[in-house]
């Protein structure tokens, strides 16, 4: 059973009632994954409904610093949308960045390149984008020891430049490029299949070498998006709405107590 399609009601039925612990274990596996995917979005609705990172944190059962250190990429400013654009970005594109993040940090990387953005788009796996990329033979594990082959032994002035907020430069002109084509296709948001149309136009970054050592291209990986996700994209399910405005200022202030 697919955690795409599955709900966590059906899962934790599941779980508490195949005889076959195999079974079992594997449905509790898709159940945790679910629940993982659906805790930032709970928090997010916290927040914007006024809550504390205090209350949060009790709610969840950790410390404050605990909570605001998982969560505050929820409103931090990677993705950077001109008022001009009036565009969403979904909370799927967000946590793909925070996933970015978190496999340059795994890989004791400066910042975050266009390969890491390449493995946080596959780590959002209930998504267009993730499922194109499987779908011509890409999967997490393969980019991964990939990127293990092609990152090492480089030389420090090869290293793509880094910035403050430990995008690198290479990185940043892929999250400018993707609001470009959010804007150029009128969807009205920003999603993890726009981080990868960026990533798939520009063919000297270090996700496209990526792609080409595992045996593939941009041209068949962009081909098996558009069969997932055609030009006039349907509207979005409910529970992959666009969670933050960021082209407003009028968002309710997030407490800090």
């Amino acid at each position: 059973m697919s955690t795409g399609e599955a709900t966590i009601e059906q899962l934790a039925r599941d779980v508490a009632e195949i005889a076959d612990p195999d079974t079992a274990l594997r449905a509790l596996t898709a159940l945790r994954q679910e629940l993982d995917a659906t805790e930032p979005e709970l928090v997010l609705r916290a927040l914007q409904d006024g809550a504390s990172w205090s209350q949060i944190a009790r709610a969840l059962g950790i410390t404050k610093q605990a909570a605001h250190r998982k969560y505050r990429y929820l409103f931090e400013h990677a993705i950077n949308v001109p008022p001009s654009a009036k565009l969403l970005v979904t909370g799927e594109a967000r946590r793909a960045i925070q996933y970015a993040r978190e496999e340059a940090k795994r890989l004791r990387q400066p910042a975050v390149g266009t390969e890491h953005i390449l493995l946080g788009i596959l780590r959002c796996e209930r998504s267009s984008g993730a499922r194109a990329l499987n779908a011509v033979g890409i999967t997490l594990a393969r980019a991964r020891a990939s990127l293990h082959t092609t990152l090492p032994g480089l030389l420090p002035e090869q290293l793509e430049s880094t910035e403050a907020d430990g995008i690198s430069q290479q990185a940043r002109r892929i999250l400018e490029r993707s609001v470009r084509e959010a804007v150029q296709r009128g969807d009205g948001y920003l999603g993890v299949e726009h981080l990868l149309l960026a990533l798939l136009a520009d063919s000297r970054n270090g996700a496209v070498q990526t792609l080409e050592d595992l045996k593939t291209t941009p041209t068949r990986v962009k081909r098996q998006l558009e069969l997932d996700w055609p030009a006039a994209a349907p509207a979005l399910p409910p529970e992959e709405q666009p969670t933050m405005v960021h082209v407003t200022s009028r968002r309710r202030p997030v407490s800090t107590s």
